[in-house]
């Protein structure tokens, strides 16, 4: 079996944290090295930026540096493409990101972005998106090994991050997540909470499929606003369109609310994102329900950010004290939409542990110098990078907006992974956030890619 074999079938394994081997560094960096070679040859931008840089073989962790990408990168497609349905063009555009051939997906200009992920997912590319919070949604392509590795990492990530609880089809289960989504956790997080809930006893807030092109259609309409070429009527509309969906959401809410009142003295399972969460404290308490009125064995599952959210600072502590929870009634994960799975919060151990198949690159701020220490070298504060092994479809480096500090030593607890202490946004810091270098060149390798490139699949001339 190769290292990188090896490393990828720890994404099955019942516990990866604890029985990853213990010459995990030196498997690491030989499976970085065989991912690497693969990859070179078939993500044109990667190869351009490895000769650019001098980068011929991994012979150390150091090597990935000058070869990271930016979650921007994945957003890097002219918003022109999307606003005339050239789906030709985004086929290109994707093909310079992807190590497998985009093929065979062929849309008329009329289809729309969620037509065109849909074709994707029948062509072998199980695209998925960001949220667009920024304004702009990013397209990251996945594998069917991708899907089944993810799975996998996604499952034991819930799991590992409450030592007490085993699933068994037995729990009346609150979810935010929608059956369908462009999101990438969507399908891993559904197949997770299916094993969790009693057949027939899983809810959701909305049952709708979640799809991408409204988000993209008010990102045009947002642009022409700007530049003056919006029209009265096509504003009305979309104002129209977002009121009735608003009117929806806010019944869809009222009405997962109300399930949630009536059950609360079962053992349930709640799963939501922190602004969600919060929002259903309120409302709860609104309706005159008080503290602790719940089964002491509910178990509610969170992580990630905030997502923009107007949150008070102590909405954690006010969580915890609405639910009754104990340390162990409180999950929480850690990760970011390019990563294999998540970083389940261990409250034992006051930290997040890092799945043995993405390495974590701890960088200064300037996203430039290698700080991560030898094994056993104690806590590092610095950007958070990351190699994400078990990635096929995708480069797997990638540097993020996030300060964190990660203990490379020996915590105990048979734990074989570092643990990341703690996270914060660069951008939400007195500090602030610096522009990196490395997503500009990275856009420019795609952009030189795309203007070069043949464009077939538009079902039309474009």
């Amino acid at each position: 079996m190769s290292a990188l074999s090896e490393i990828i079938a720890l994404t099955s394994d019942p516990d990866p944290y604890r029985n990853a081997p213990d010459n995990l560094a030196e498997l690491q960096l030989e499976a970085a090295r065989e991912r690497f070679a693969l990859h070179r040859d078939k993500i044109r931008v990667l190869d351009r930026r490895a000769q650019d840089a001098g980068v011929s073989e991994i012979r150390s962790m150091r090597d990935l540096v000058p070869l990271l990408f930016m979650h921007t990168n994945y957003k890097s497609y002219p918003e022109s493409f999307l606003d005339k349905g050239q789906w030709g063009h985004m086929n290109l555009w994707l093909q310079t990101l992807t190590s497998h051939a985009v093929a065979g997906v062929n849309l008329p200009p009329e289809a729309d972005a969620d037509d065109w992920l849909d074709a994707l997912a029948a062509s072998g590319h199980h695209a998925f998106t960001s949220s667009g919070t920024s304004g702009k949604v990013s397209f990251l392509d996945q594998s069917d090994a991708d899907m089944t590795a993810a799975t996998a990492a996604y499952r034991v990530a819930y799991l590992k991050s409450n030592h007490r609880f085993t699933p068994n089809q037995d729990r009346a289960v609150f979810i935010g997540m929608p059956p369908r989504s462009t999101y990438r956790v969507a399908p891993h997080s559904n197949a997770y909470y299916e094993s969790v809930a009693r057949p027939g006893d899983l809810h959701r807030i909305s049952d709708a499929r979640l799809k991408v092109s409204p988000t993209i259609e008010g990102g045009k309409l947002r642009r022409a606003i700007a530049a003056g070429t919006a029209r009265p009527a096509e504003i009305a509309a979309f104002e129209a369109a977002s009121a009735a969906q608003r009117k929806a959401s806010g019944e869809n809410f009222q009405a997962f609310v109300d399930k949630i009142a009536a059950r609360r003295h079962e053992p349930t399972v709640i799963g939501l994102g922190w602004g969600l969460l919060y929002e259903l404290v309120k409302t709860l308490r609104a309706r005159g329900i008080p503290d602790g009125d719940f089964h002491p064995d509910l178990l509610v599952e969170s992580g990630g950010g905030v997502k923009g959210a107007n949150l008070p600072v102590d909405y954690r502590q006010q969580i915890d004290s609405f639910f009754g929870l104990a340390s162990d009634q409180l999950t929480n994960k850690y990760g970011m939409t390019e990563m294999t799975g998540l970083a389940p919060y261990l409250p034992w151990l006051d930290g997040y542990a890092f799945p043995p198949w993405v390495v974590p690159l701890v960088l200064d701020k300037a996203g430039e110098v290698l700080l991560n220490p030898p094994r056993g070298g104690g806590q590092v504060e610095g950007r958070m990078a990351l190699y994400d092994l078990a990635s096929d479809a995708r480069w797997g480096g990638l540097i993020s907006g996030d300060k964190v500090v990660i203990d490379f030593s020996d915590v105990g607890d048979g734990l074989k992974v570092p643990l990341v202490r703690s996270v914060a946004r660069y951008s939400d810091l007195e500090e602030g956030e610096d522009k990196l270098t490395c997503a500009g060149t990275i856009d420019a390798y795609v952009r030189g890619e795309v203007a070069g490139g043949p464009v077939a699949g538009d079902g039309s001339a474009s």
